[in-house]
């Protein structure tokens, strides 16, 4: 079987959007098939992409600049730009193409279809703020006409099917892969005084919503309480929460930085902080889920799916700092119940999250070409 990945991600560095087609390019590798992956350029040097060369996959980088491809595409036939002659050269049987979210990935679904590859599609996350406009042709050409379309939260596909104005009978939900290994569960960290507060993700606010934290932070009634806020990961707004900081003169906020093992942030946090403004299913929720901590979520994506107002944390209805903070209060109210609702959160992990995502994605995506070879 010939396997090929395409990443169209738009942001600058590896995410977690990045995990499910990689992790599943890794195991069909693993199986014996021919796996090709393509990436945009300028991730090229990260230690996720070295690790899939090391594994003996072919990695070619293609322009992130889509209206060139909009306007080359259709020059395939002869030769084409560069990169879409490499994966003509390479015939696969199945082209994954892996959206950061509802789009990026449509010329890509072009080039499947001139070249009569059958395609399935990824979304990674969707958003009340991305519809189609004049692309609208586009969007509905390329899902309407995907092999399948996979979304990684029940809340995002509904929306998709309402953007394209199409049921996408095609469509289904999948999960991403969680970090860690379930067990061993990290202990409850040693009391204190101080109640510690995880924020894990990229720092870019317009997603993942760290400025309502902070401003939250910043109200008279926080700034009085004991709570440590600490900011895990890197970002292209660090420079701009630093300074956002400072200007609310913010004591007890740290950034952590990248942390390899999750489960080292748990050891020390008490409860996650994910003020997301959209999701699908976040990865690090799943993970906090599986260190048995509670969490504050904002009911985007599948979050209050995943996290249960009142039994395995809060949910606050919209990412607003009034929505959030009240969220947060009713949190600190029963801050002396976080440990049992952690282990509801853990119990709720166990029953919900399939146990290995990756290879019930592979398992569809070889259920796909058996389907393709046999309507050949």
């Amino acid at each position: 079987m010939r396997i090929a990945f395409v990443s169209t991600m738009h942001s600058g560095s590896w995410g977690g959007s990045e995990e499910l087609w990689s992790q599943a390019a890794v195991r069909l590798k693993g199986e014996g098939h021919q796996v090709f992956v393509s990436i945009v350029s300028w991730i090229r040097d990260c230690d996720q992409v070295v690790a899939l060369a090391n594994k003996g996959i072919q990695v070619e980088t293609h322009s992130p600049n889509l209206s060139l491809a909009r306007s080359t595409w259709q020059n395939l036939k002869y030769g084409g730009p560069k990169y879409y002659h490499r994966l003509k050269q390479f015939d696969p049987d199945l082209i994954i193409i892996s959206q950061g979210h509802n789009s990026g990935g449509f010329d890509w679904a072009k080039v499947a279809r001139e070249t009569a590859k059958p395609y399935v599609m990824i979304v990674q996350c969707n958003g009340d703020q991305w519809w189609f406009g004049e692309a609208l042709d586009d969007a509905i050409d390329s899902y309407t006409k995907a092999q399948r379309v996979f979304c990684v939260s029940h809340r995002n596909l509904d929306l998709l099917r309402l953007q394209v104005g199409d049921p996408l009978e095609n469509a289904e939900v999948i999960w991403n892969p969680f970090s860690i290994a379930p067990d061993p569960v990290p202990a409850w960290p040693a009391g204190s005084g101080v109640w510690r507060m995880a924020c894990p993700g990229r720092l870019f606010p317009p997603a993942k919503g760290q400025d309502l934290l902070l401003q939250i932070l910043a109200l008279p009634q926080w700034r009085e309480r004991p709570v440590e806020l600490n900011l895990f990961g890197t970002g292209p707004d660090e420079k701009a929460l630093r300074r956002m900081i400072a200007m609310l003169q913010l004591r007890n906020v740290q950034f952590c930085g990248f942390v390899s093992d999750i489960r080292d942030i748990w050891k020390q946090n008490h409860m996650m902080m994910l003020p997301s403004r959209f999701e699908g299913i976040p990865i690090v929720l799943m993970d906090s889920m599986w260190c048995a901590r509670p969490a504050v979520v904002t009911d985007v994506g599948d979050n209050a799916m995943m996290c249960v107002d009142g039994e395995t944390g809060f949910v606050a209805p919209a990412p607003t700092v009034s929505s959030f903070s009240d969220a947060m209060e009713r949190a600190w109210q029963r801050r002396d119940e976080w440990l049992q609702m952690g282990m509801a959160a853990r119990e709720r992990a166990e029953k919900l999250i399939p146990t290995d995502p990756v290879s019930a994605f592979c398992d569809r995506l070889k259920s796909c070409v058996a389907e393709s070879l046999q309507n050949c």
